[in-house]
């Protein structure tokens, strides 16, 4: 394990504890949450190795890597994700303006948004880091996938829109993910960027038990304020950002699960969270933003 000793997202190193949050998913192991005094974004703290992060992925209870178990939950997550890729499909085009080009879905997973963009007529590329789920992904869909490290190091591709689904909380350094979209990105393209919302009404509401803080599996976390900070010192401007209603739902059962409640109450907590940001869509659960450089 190492810690954090400055912010990803502008550099600052003066953070400060906010709470204590337990790994409910797997090792059940304890992990600070730090907060930046500049950008005000969060962090998780210590984080594991690269050696070490394997194994707070590789289990059954991780649904966005697990395609076959049966709960209640894992459908929920399942049917919501159907749900979303039509929507993400129509987001990209209200915003890119494209119904087809190229496209490059960094942390692609299980591949099932990937391949229904291509279904679509779009030449898609994928980056994921695990090589179990590449394997899967290849398997069932025959994506085109490389790991981050070798996307990384790539600076001949050009994309009209790439994506980053729940993606960058996941990864230590953040802005060098971004900054890398940037160089492989065409003149008037656009980046997409889905994360959970810490100043979102479930967030406080549940505080150190919500679920969206997910650690150490999730390092950055993210909310409006500090996402814009982040979005301008890498040289991009705001086009829009859309509410996700139905993460609340998911998040809200997890997070009830996490106090020894049971889904109807989380259902409940969705619910009133949702009804509160259709005022504000900066405090809803997680939120798309959608970007091009300036």
């Amino acid at each position: 394990m190492k810690s954090i000793t400055h912010c990803s997202l502008c550099r600052n190193s003066n953070l400060s504890t906010v709470f204590t949050v337990k790994d409910w998913l797997v090792t059940k192991e304890f992990f600070d949450i730090v907060e930046c005094s500049g950008c005000k974004s969060r962090h998780t703290s210590p984080i594991p190795e690269k050696q070490e992060i394997d194994r707070y992925y590789n289990s059954d209870e991780y649904r966005p890597h697990n395609l076959h178990r049966h709960k209640f939950s894992d459908f929920i997550y399942r049917t919501i994700r159907g749900m979303m890729i039509e929507k993400k499909k129509k987001w990209i085009r209200s915003f890119s303006r494209m119904k087809r080009g190229r496209l490059l879905d960094v942390g692609s997973g299980t591949g099932e948004f990937a391949a229904s963009m291509r279904n679509n007529g779009w030449e898609v590329c994928c980056v994921e880091s695990s090589d179990q789920i590449r394997s899967i992904a290849k398997e069932n869909f025959n994506l085109d996938i490389i790991s981050p490290n070798v996307w990384l190091r790539n600076d001949k591709s050009s994309f009209d829109v790439i994506t980053f689904w729940h993606t960058l909380e996941h990864v230590e350094d953040p802005k060098l993910y971004l900054e890398t979209a940037k160089s492989q990105l065409n003149e008037k393209g656009t980046i997409f960027i889905g994360v959970p919302n810490f100043n979102s009404y479930d967030a406080i509401f549940y505080g150190e038990n919500w679920a969206a803080y997910d650690v150490p599996r999730h390092i950055t976390h993210f909310e409006p304020s500090s996402m814009l900070k982040f979005f301008g010192s890498c040289g991009f401007k705001l086009l829009g950002i859309i509410g996700l209603p139905y993460d609340a739902y998911y998040v809200s059962m997890l997070s009830s699960k996490n106090l020894g409640k049971n889904f109807i109450s989380g259902l409940f907590r969705g619910f009133i969270s949702n009804r509160k940001a259709k005022a504000d869509t900066k405090r809803f659960s997680s939120l798309i933003y959608a970007i091009r450089p300036k």
